[in-house]
């Protein structure tokens, strides 16, 4: 494990989750339907609603949680790295209303070690697995496929791969030809679409993959995985 990545990584996440007073004010009732960055995240989220136990994986503000209790669903993990994540998701919940069916944990190194075989059967982990080293990214994926059901319903977003190329255009590098640096913080390791079905394969088989944009982006280049824990051998 690169543990100063790590490191900075939660520094930099506790940094851009922090709110204040005026991001709570005047939020309206129904404005949980707005949350999602994009129209397939909330239809992903919203699915997961139809499961007994979900966990939300990096949960950053905790918008997939919130969306997926709204849902149906009457019990929510909501785990991260950053307490400020925590803490944000927390406040959302209240205000939703959400509050006594999502439950915040802080998401250490050995969290997803301490919780028993196949606990949940819905999975949502939205842009963690391709903002963190390779070696955290496979012991975390290979968690997963232990402590989910064998018919769990897995959910995985990813940022849109960077070539080389691109990577140039724009000014930037990457180093040891994926991982790209912003301020010293690693903010992406790309990786085709058929290199991340192969670093699932060993565990998850891929049901189906979405691309998608957020508001403001013209091309649909992020990847939504959709996964079915792999049959044991």
């Amino acid at each position: 494990m690169n543990q100063t990545d790590n490191e900075k990584l939660i520094r930099f996440w506790n940094s851009v989750f922090v709110l204040d007073d005026e991001d709570l004010k005047d939020m309206p009732a129904e404005g949980w339907r707005e949350l999602a960055p994009s129209e397939k995240l909330f239809d992903a989220a919203k699915e997961l609603g139809k499961c007994k136990k979900v966990l939300d994986y990096g949960c950053g503000s905790g918008w997939a949680g919130i969306i997926t209790a709204k849902s149906g669903c009457m019990d929510v993990t909501a785990a991260d790295a950053a307490e400020e994540a925590l803490r944000s998701t927390g406040q959302y919940a209240s205000i939703y209303n959400v509050d006594q069916i999502i439950h915040t944990v802080k998401a250490d190194n050995d969290w997803l070690r301490s919780i028993p075989d196949q606990t949940y059967d819905g999975l949502f982990c939205s842009n963690v697995l391709d903002v963190i080293p390779e070696e955290t990214a496979i012991s975390i994926i290979r968690e997963f496929a232990r402590i989910v059901t064998n018919d769990a319903n897995v959910v995985i977003g990813m940022n849109y791969y960077m070539s080389e190329q691109e990577a140039s255009d724009k000014g930037l590098e990457l180093t040891d030809h994926k991982c790209l640096y912003i301020d010293g913080i690693l903010r992406m390791v790309s990786r085709t679409d058929e290199e991340w079905t192969r670093i699932f394969s060993p565990y998850f088989t891929l049901t189906s993959l979405d691309h998608f944009a957020w508001d403001g982006e013209k091309t649909e280049r992020r990847r939504l995985f959709h996964l079915k824990k792999a049959n044991e051998k």
